[in-house]
């Protein structure tokens, strides 16, 4: 059952990439505004701007929101300047960006190509006083605790962490993943930013929001000057496609909970973890509601994704070096884990799932972040 609810489900960031349109006025997903502040008081006007309570209730219900031109441009222009800057002085202080697992007792690193990354905290005597200024801000941290207020303390917001990085192309990407985990870290809500003035269709680089369960099955969203883009760390499965420019530039913020208990009902992706017969419920909307709880979502988004997110893993890295073999190897048998488990605890909901998957229905059904 579960692999005719793939079958039927499949999407494609490629084959989405060149039909997205989201200039569309009437969206519920995209937003569009005119920041038109200078200076370093740029930094704080563009998020008091896109970060509205009615925008804020639908971050929250959707799991993410895209603000074309939302960071103020002439504050955007100055911090490339100074990450270019910073690049060009300090080389050796951007990293490249990688991915480390563990099977079996022993670490890999995976490392992509050609993505550079730095870190905050920045240094005063040295470095820009935009990026000082942005390491220091705390607009988007507040407004959200202040709109939306968490339920319990251990949830309320109270550090942002920030990132730079650069692309420097030949089909460099990220692979589809998603920020966080709740049983390893803290970060709540991604908050991207991109530099890009000169960005043209055909660089690609653009990232990629996989939303299978919701209206628009995928959002693309292009890498240009002043757009934001946020979502859930913790829910939302996302990628960059290949980038073939000469740069890209942007910065990341992470929202981060003071901290939280896993999911109670959470399926642990083991062996022993498959639920016995006489466990599993008898009413399949019952099932579904469960199969469509956050943390049991992740594991369902990975199944539906399967292809894809292999392919994207082998195109990130090195395809013949053995940490992606081993991690394409990984990434197969917990496909193979989360299928088995999954099809055994919920055999109803699937048969639901793929119902209302086919007539577009499941957009209906409320989902959680």
């Amino acid at each position: 059952m579960w692999r005719r609810v793939l079958s039927s489900s499949r999407i494609s960031a490629r084959s989405c990439c060149r039909r997205c349109n989201y200039n569309s006025s009437d969206s519920i997903y995209y937003y569009s505004t005119n920041v038109s502040s200078k200076g370093e008081d740029g930094i704080e006007a563009s998020f008091e701007k896109c970060v509205t309570g009615k925008n804020v209730e639908r971050l929250y219900r959707q799991g993410y929101a895209v603000f074309e031109g939302g960071f103020d441009s002439n504050v955007g222009k100055e911090l490339r300047k100074e990450i270019d800057a910073l690049f060009l002085s300090s080389p050796e202080r951007f990293v490249p960006n990688s991915t480390r697992f563990v099977k079996d007792g022993f670490q890999t690193e995976l490392v992509k190509k050609n993505i550079l990354e730095l870190s905050a905290p920045f240094v005063e005597e040295t470095d820009g006083r935009y990026l000082r200024a942005l390491q220091r801000d705390r607009t988007l941290l507040t407004l959200l605790n202040v709109l939306k207020p968490s339920e319990t303390p251990n949830e309320m917001l109270f550090n942002v962490s920030l990132k730079v990085q650069m692309n420097f192309g030949e089909n460099a990407r990220f692979p589809i993943h998603f920020d966080s985990d709740s049983s390893t870290d803290n970060r709540r809500w991604t908050c991207l930013v991109y530099l890009n003035d000169d960005w043209e269709e055909k660089d690609g680089g653009e990232v990629v929001l996989y939303l299978p369960f919701q209206k628009e099955k995928i959002v693309v969203v292009p890498p240009k000057l002043g757009t934001i883009v946020m979502f859930n760390s913790r829910y939302v499965a996302h990628s960059t496609l290949p980038y073939t420019g000469k740069r890209r530039v942007m910065f990341t913020l992470w929202l981060h909970a003071k901290g939280g208990e896993d999911d109670n009902n959470a399926v642990k992706m083991k062996e022993s973890s498959i639920v016995s017969n006489e466990k599993i419920e008898t009413d399949a909307q019952e099932q579904l509601e469960k199969l469509l709880a956050p943390e049991q979502r992740k594991h369902l988004m990975k199944l539906i994704l399967a292809e894809e997110w292999a392919t994207s893993i082998a195109e990130s890295h090195d395809r013949s070096s053995e940490p992606t073999a081993k991690a394409l190897k990984t990434h197969w048998e917990e496909i193979d884990i989360i299928a088995r488990v999954l099809g055994q605890a919920f055999p109803l909901a699937f048969e639901k799932l793929e119902k209302l998957m086919k007539t577009g229905k499941i957009s209906e059904f409320p989902l959680k972040f």
